[in-house]
C-alpha cells in the first residue's frame, strides 16, 4: 500500500509538472491558427485564473528579501509580481488568456479617487479558437464605489486572425517588459510591474477620471497596425450585445466601431457578434473566415473594397 502510494505521488507530481510545462509552452510560444478549426461550442467555454511563473529571478530575489531581519514587503511583493504571469486555464488545462492590471499611480491611471482605480487588460482566446479572439478591457474609476456606476467595459477584436495571442518575458533597460504577439503576428510591450502599454501597436490614452458616470469616457485605445479593429463599449454590461437604454453618453448600443487605416464606420452588432440579442448568452464573432467577414458585412456595410491583402 505504501509503495503504490508513492507511486501515485510521483505520478501525480510528474503529470503537474508536464501541465505546467505545456501551459508555460502555450503561453509563451507562437502558434498558428489551424485551417481545420472544429466548429465553435460555446458551451465548452468555461475557465478559471491561475499564476505562472515567467521570470523566476524575481522570485528568487523575492525569496533573498523574505530572509532579511526587516523584510520590506510592499517592495518583496512587487518584485515577485514580476516573476507570475495571470492565466486563464479552461477544463482540460488549456492556456485561454492571459491578463494585466494597472493599479498604481503612472502615466494611465491617475489613482486620484477614493476607492483607487484600475485598467485591467483581457488577452482571450477560449478554446484556443479563432471565432472568439478578443481583448476585453474593464476600467473602474473608483469615483463612486459601485460596479454599475464605476465600471467601462470594452471589447477588442482585431483582424486578420493569423495567430493565438502569446507572450514572452524580456528585461529592456530597467523595465520588466510582457511581448504580447496578438493574433494579428503584430507585437506590443507591456510592463509587467505598472500594467502599462509602452510599445507597439496599440496606444493608450490616461484614464478619464470625469465624476459623471454618464459622461466619462471609455479608455482611449488606438491600433495604429495594419489590420482592422472593431469595438464595442458598454457600461456595466457586456458590451457586445444590444441594448434599449444606453447608461452613457459615448456608448453606441446597437452598433460595433469599426476602424481601419483611420477611416471609421459603424456596423450593427449583430452582423458580427452571435446572440447579439440574447444578453444571457455569451456572444463570440459569427464568422471564422476573416476573407467571409470581409466581403459578407464590413465590405457591404461600410462601403469598403478590402480583401486580406489589404490588411497585411
Amino acid at each position: 500500500m505504501i509503495i503504490a502510494a508513492l507511486a501515485l505521488g510521483l505520478f501525480s507530481n510528474f503529470t503537474h509538472a508536464q501541465m505546467i510545462e505545456d501551459q508555460f509552452r502555450q503561453l509563451t510560444q507562437s502558434e498558428a491558427i489551424a485551417n481545420d478549426q472544429e466548429r465553435y461550442d460555446d458551451s465548452r467555454d468555461s475557465s478559471s485564473s491561475k499564476a505562472i511563473r515567467v521570470a523566476p529571478q524575481y522570485c528568487e530575489q523575492g525569496q533573498i528579501l523574505r530572509r532579511q531581519p526587516k523584510p520590506n514587503y510592499p517592495e518583496i511583493v512587487a518584485i515577485e509580481k514580476l516573476c507570475h504571469q495571470s492565466i486563464n486555464v479552461d477544463n482540460d488545462g488549456n492556456v485561454v488568456g492571459f491578463e494585466f492590471t494597472n493599479e498604481t499611480q503612472n502615466r494611465v491611471n491617475p489613482r486620484t479617487a477614493e476607492n483607487g482605480s484600475e485598467r485591467v487588460y483581457r488577452f482571450l482566446f477560449p478554446l484556443r479558437h479563432s471565432q472568439n479572439i478578443h481583448i476585453s478591457l474593464t476600467e473602474n474609476a473608483g469615483i463612486a464605489g459601485l460596479m454599475s456606476h464605476d465600471l467601462l467595459e470594452t471589447t477588442i477584436v482585431l483582424l486578420p486572425r493569423k495567430v493565438i495571442p502569446s507572450m514572452e518575458s524580456m528585461t529592456i533597460g530597467n523595465r520588466e517588459i510582457r511581448r504580447i504577439q496578438l493574433n494579428t503576428s503584430e507585437t506590443i510591450d507591456m510592463d509587467a510591474g505598472s500594467g502599462e502599454i509602452v510599445e507597439g501597436v496599440l496606444v493608450e490614452a490616461p484614464m478619464d477620471m470625469n465624476p459623471s458616470r454618464h459622461a466619462r469616457r471609455f479608455a482611449g485605445l488606438n491600433y495604429t497596425g495594419r489590420g482592422l479593429m472593431i469595438r464595442v463599449d458598454r457600461r456595466a454590461g457586456t458590451p457586445e450585445h444590444i441594448y434599449t437604454q444606453a447608461f452613457n453618453q459615448n456608448e453606441r448600443i446597437k452598433e460595433a466601431t469599426v476602424t481601419y487605416r483611420g477611416k471609421t464606420c459603424y456596423v450593427p452588432k449583430d452582423l458580427i457578434f452571435a446572440n447579439a440579442t440574447n444578453p444571457d448568452l455569451g456572444a463570440y464573432l459569427l464568422y471564422a473566415n476573416d476573407q467571409d467577414f470581409l466581403q459578407k458585412v464590413i465590405n457591404p456595410k461600410c462601403g469598403w473594397k478590402l480583401s486580406l491583402a489589404d490588411l497585411e
